[in-house]
Protein backbone atom coordinates (compact mmCIF):
# COMPACT_ATOMS: atom_id res chain seq x y z
CA UNK A 1 0.00 0.00 0.00
CA UNK A 2 1.49 3.48 -1.21
CA UNK A 3 1.74 6.12 1.36
CA UNK A 4 -0.87 8.09 0.34
CA UNK A 5 -3.13 5.25 0.23
CA UNK A 6 -2.18 4.34 3.96
CA UNK A 7 -2.97 7.85 4.95
CA UNK A 8 -6.12 7.53 3.42
CA UNK A 9 -6.65 4.57 5.19
CA UNK A 10 -5.45 5.65 8.75
CA UNK A 11 -8.03 8.68 8.45
CA UNK A 12 -10.96 6.59 7.23
CA UNK A 13 -10.33 4.75 10.54
CA UNK A 14 -10.22 7.88 12.58
CA UNK A 15 -13.57 8.69 11.28
CA UNK A 16 -14.62 4.85 12.47
CA UNK A 17 -13.57 5.71 15.62
CA UNK A 18 -10.08 4.01 16.16
CA UNK A 19 -8.17 5.49 18.20
CA UNK A 20 -4.76 3.45 17.45
CA UNK A 21 -5.50 4.78 14.35
CA UNK A 22 -5.14 8.87 15.69
CA UNK A 23 -1.89 7.60 17.31
CA UNK A 24 -0.59 6.39 14.42
CA UNK A 25 -1.18 9.47 12.20
CA UNK A 26 0.19 11.32 15.60
CA UNK A 27 3.32 9.28 15.36
CA UNK A 28 4.03 9.58 11.74
CA UNK A 29 3.10 13.58 10.96
CA UNK A 30 3.70 15.26 14.60
CA UNK A 31 7.09 16.02 13.98
CA UNK A 32 6.48 17.65 11.05
CA UNK A 33 3.85 19.87 11.57
CA UNK A 34 4.60 21.03 15.36
CA UNK A 35 7.49 23.49 13.48
CA UNK A 36 4.85 24.86 11.72
CA UNK A 37 2.98 26.36 14.53
CA UNK A 38 5.95 26.98 16.52
CA UNK A 39 7.56 28.80 13.23
CA UNK A 40 4.08 31.03 13.19
CA UNK A 41 3.69 31.47 17.04
CA UNK A 42 7.23 31.28 18.41
CA UNK A 43 5.79 30.07 21.86
CA UNK A 44 6.60 25.94 22.45
CA UNK A 45 3.62 25.87 24.45
CA UNK A 46 1.04 28.02 21.98
CA UNK A 47 2.31 25.35 19.78
CA UNK A 48 1.94 22.28 21.29
CA UNK A 49 -1.45 23.43 22.02
CA UNK A 50 -2.37 23.87 18.05
CA UNK A 51 -1.13 20.89 17.58
CA UNK A 52 -3.34 19.24 19.86
CA UNK A 53 -6.24 20.96 18.95
CA UNK A 54 -5.51 19.92 15.34
CA UNK A 55 -5.71 16.32 16.29
CA UNK A 56 -8.96 16.91 17.92
CA UNK A 57 -10.19 18.47 14.46
CA UNK A 58 -8.90 15.57 13.00
CA UNK A 59 -10.62 13.32 14.34
CA UNK A 60 -13.95 15.53 14.03
CA UNK A 61 -13.33 16.20 10.59
CA UNK A 62 -11.83 13.06 9.07
CA UNK A 63 -14.64 12.05 7.22
CA UNK A 64 -14.90 15.48 5.67
CA UNK A 65 -10.97 14.29 3.54
CA UNK A 66 -11.90 13.88 0.05
CA UNK A 67 -7.96 12.39 -2.09
CA UNK A 68 -9.40 14.08 -5.34
CA UNK A 69 -8.42 17.87 -2.98
CA UNK A 70 -4.53 16.46 -2.36
CA UNK A 71 -2.58 14.55 0.46
CA UNK A 72 -3.32 13.89 3.97
CA UNK A 73 0.01 15.54 4.99
CA UNK A 74 -1.04 18.82 2.56
CA UNK A 75 -4.14 18.44 4.64
CA UNK A 76 -3.15 18.51 7.97
CA UNK A 77 0.03 21.54 7.56
CA UNK A 78 -2.95 23.25 6.06
CA UNK A 79 -5.32 22.49 9.42
CA UNK A 80 -2.08 23.70 11.21
CA UNK A 81 -1.07 26.62 9.73
CA UNK A 82 -4.73 27.99 9.80
CA UNK A 83 -5.48 27.27 13.29
CA UNK A 84 -1.72 29.01 13.88
CA UNK A 85 -2.75 32.14 12.55
CA UNK A 86 -6.43 32.02 13.99
CA UNK A 87 -4.55 31.75 17.51
CA UNK A 88 -1.40 34.22 16.14
CA UNK A 89 -4.56 37.10 15.41
CA UNK A 90 -6.64 36.64 18.33
CA UNK A 91 -3.57 37.06 20.42
CA UNK A 92 -2.57 40.44 18.89
CA UNK A 93 -6.28 41.62 18.77
CA UNK A 94 -6.21 41.01 22.63
CA UNK A 95 -2.43 43.01 23.12
CA UNK A 96 -3.59 46.27 21.13
CA UNK A 97 -6.78 46.18 23.22
CA UNK A 98 -5.19 45.99 26.62
CA UNK A 99 -2.52 48.52 25.36
CA UNK A 100 -5.58 50.73 24.41
CA UNK A 101 -7.85 50.07 27.77
CA UNK A 102 -5.00 48.92 30.27
CA UNK A 103 -2.57 51.01 31.92
CA UNK A 104 1.09 49.70 30.79
CA UNK A 105 2.96 47.38 32.81
CA UNK A 106 6.25 48.45 34.04
CA UNK A 107 9.46 46.29 33.71
CA UNK A 108 9.57 43.86 36.01
CA UNK A 109 13.16 45.20 37.25
CA UNK A 110 11.47 48.16 38.90
CA UNK A 111 8.31 46.43 41.00
CA UNK A 112 9.18 47.59 44.59
CA UNK A 113 6.16 46.86 47.21
CA UNK A 114 5.22 50.50 47.09
CA UNK A 115 5.09 50.00 43.33
CA UNK A 116 2.71 46.83 43.30
CA UNK A 117 0.47 48.48 45.91
CA UNK A 118 -0.17 50.98 43.50
CA UNK A 119 -0.57 49.05 40.74
CA UNK A 120 -3.11 46.91 42.95
CA UNK A 121 -5.24 49.88 43.38
CA UNK A 122 -5.19 51.03 39.86
CA UNK A 123 -6.53 47.55 39.11
CA UNK A 124 -9.33 48.12 41.68
CA UNK A 125 -10.02 51.41 39.88
CA UNK A 126 -10.34 49.77 36.36
CA UNK A 127 -12.47 47.13 38.07
CA UNK A 128 -14.87 49.88 39.14
CA UNK A 129 -14.76 51.69 35.83
CA UNK A 130 -16.14 49.05 33.84
CA UNK A 131 -18.87 47.95 36.28
CA UNK A 132 -20.20 51.61 35.45
CA UNK A 133 -20.51 50.75 32.10
CA UNK A 134 -24.06 49.57 30.60
CA UNK A 135 -24.01 45.52 30.14
CA UNK A 136 -24.18 45.24 26.33
CA UNK A 137 -21.11 47.81 26.34
CA UNK A 138 -19.15 46.45 28.85
CA UNK A 139 -19.79 43.01 27.32
CA UNK A 140 -18.34 43.93 24.08
CA UNK A 141 -15.43 45.32 25.50
CA UNK A 142 -14.52 42.00 27.49
CA UNK A 143 -15.79 39.75 24.59
CA UNK A 144 -13.04 41.71 21.92
CA UNK A 145 -10.43 41.53 24.93
CA UNK A 146 -10.62 37.99 26.79
CA UNK A 147 -11.60 35.95 23.46
CA UNK A 148 -9.97 38.04 20.96
CA UNK A 149 -12.91 38.54 18.48
CA UNK A 150 -12.91 41.15 16.39
CA UNK A 151 -15.95 43.41 15.78
CA UNK A 152 -17.32 41.69 12.79
CA UNK A 153 -16.77 38.32 14.68
CA UNK A 154 -18.69 39.64 17.55
CA UNK A 155 -21.05 40.65 15.08
CA UNK A 156 -21.72 37.98 13.60
CA UNK A 157 -22.24 35.63 17.23
CA UNK A 158 -24.88 38.60 18.34
CA UNK A 159 -26.14 38.74 15.33
CA UNK A 160 -26.53 42.39 15.16
CA UNK A 161 -25.26 45.25 12.44
CA UNK A 162 -21.56 45.59 12.51
CA UNK A 163 -21.82 49.50 12.64
CA UNK A 164 -23.93 48.57 16.25
CA UNK A 165 -21.16 46.89 17.30
CA UNK A 166 -18.40 49.27 16.37
CA UNK A 167 -20.19 52.55 17.55
CA UNK A 168 -21.58 50.54 21.28
CA UNK A 169 -17.44 50.03 21.49
CA UNK A 170 -16.88 53.98 20.66
CA UNK A 171 -19.03 54.59 23.49
CA UNK A 172 -18.03 52.04 25.43
CA UNK A 173 -14.49 52.96 25.29
CA UNK A 174 -15.01 56.90 25.98
CA UNK A 175 -17.42 56.48 28.84
CA UNK A 176 -14.14 53.91 30.52
CA UNK A 177 -11.84 56.30 29.72
CA UNK A 178 -14.25 59.35 31.49
CA UNK A 179 -15.06 56.53 34.19
CA UNK A 180 -11.16 56.02 35.08
CA UNK A 181 -10.53 59.90 34.86
CA UNK A 182 -13.21 60.20 37.63
CA UNK A 183 -11.41 57.46 39.71
CA UNK A 184 -8.05 58.87 39.32
CA UNK A 185 -6.54 57.05 36.83
CA UNK A 186 -4.02 59.06 34.58
CA UNK A 187 -4.41 58.31 31.13
CA UNK A 188 -2.53 59.80 28.01
CA UNK A 189 -2.86 59.62 24.36
CA UNK A 190 -0.32 56.42 23.96
CA UNK A 191 -2.21 54.67 26.78
CA UNK A 192 -5.77 55.29 26.03
CA UNK A 193 -6.96 55.70 22.44
CA UNK A 194 -10.36 56.71 20.84
CA UNK A 195 -11.06 53.48 19.26
CA UNK A 196 -9.64 49.99 19.08
CA UNK A 197 -8.85 50.18 15.62
CA UNK A 198 -10.36 47.07 14.79
CA UNK A 199 -12.58 46.98 12.00
CA UNK A 200 -14.40 45.31 9.44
Amino acid sequence: MSEGHADADLLRRIADGDVRAMGELYDRYGSTLFPIALRILRERSEAEDILHDAFVAVSERAHQYAPERGSVIAWLVTLVRNLSIDRARRRERRGALAREVLPHEPPASVRDPERLVSEAGEREKIRRALAELPDAQRQTLEVAFFEGLSYPEIAARENVPLGTIKSRAARALAALREALVREGVVLDAATFGTGTGKGG
